[in-house]
């Protein structure tokens, strides 16, 4: 009778042993559904990473290593992927910014961030030029 799919090499069956092992742990103290929310994978691949029947893909390992502090013995998945671009906060070149109004800036919504920030929307009337009126002002003079 022949089996379904490609066999595993021994590394990769050792692979899929400690992943097994790993998840199994992680789904005992975690749950199934929470420890596959960390992952961001859906629950029916958690389960198979779990039954040792399919390998998670390197991006998966990795958070794996870095949430659960999980240390795969063959490989180093921070190694083998790209590193992930942070993405640094930057001033915007607004060169119209000039032409804003105190009157023409309203706050929209102030909230609590997470990292002990503070987060601020706010809603600006950009005027077409800064000599003429805004609509705002277009508005209050027509009354």
């Amino acid at each position: 009778m022949k089996t379904r799919g490609r066999r595993h090499s021994p590394q990769a069956r050792f692979l899929l042993s400690q992943v097994s092992r790993a998840f199994t742990k992680k789904k005992d103290e975690l749950g199934a559904k929470e420890a596959a929310k960390q992952l961001n994978v859906s629950l029916a691949s958690f389960y198979n990473y779990v039954k040792g029947t399919d390998l998670p893909k390197m991006e998966v390992l990795r958070d794996a290593q870095e949430i659960w502090k999980v240390k795969w013995e063959l490989i180093n998945p921070a190694e083998i992927l790209k590193t992930r671009s942070v993405a640094t906060p930057e001033q915007l070149h607004l060169p119209f910014i000039r032409s804003v109004r105190e009157q023409d800036i309203e706050i929209v919504e102030v909230t609590a961030g997470n990292d002990s920030s503070l987060r601020v929307m706010l809603r600006i009337q950009f005027a077409a030029d800064s000599g003429s009126p805004t609509a705002k002002d277009r508005v209050k003079s027509k009354r």
